[in-house]
């Protein structure tokens, strides 16, 4: 199945690279988004393996990528990343309803 990433996730992307580009080095930061991002090709072939968010709109899903959390949606069509964030941050914002459809 395949897997798109939505706006929301790219900026969470981005927004990692620098935090981890600024902390220690771009080379770290690479491999940061790499152990995030070998996680999605997983989550799209078996998109089961997470774990259901209680109390989330449209069936959202959390599936940890090292100290990192994924978030995301799977229909017939594939999976849809919808958000990434640290496993320390306040975890809210990917609890509020996002476009279902990631461009």
């Amino acid at each position: 199945m395949p897997y798109r990433i939505s706006r929301g996730a790219r900026q969470d992307l981005e927004e990692i690279f620098e935090y981890w580009a600024t902390h220690a080095s771009s080379h770290g930061a690479d491999r940061v988004l790499d152990s995030i991002t070998d996680r999605f090709w997983l989550l799209g072939e078996y998109p089961r393996c997470g774990k259901r968010v209680p109390n989330s709109t449209g069936g959202l899903f959390c599936f940890p990528a090292g100290n990192y959390l994924i978030y995301y949606r799977w229909s017939s069509r594939g999976t849809d990343i919808v958000h990434i964030f640290h496993g320390s941050r306040d975890q809210s914002r990917a609890l509020k309803p996002t476009r279902k459809s990631p461009r």
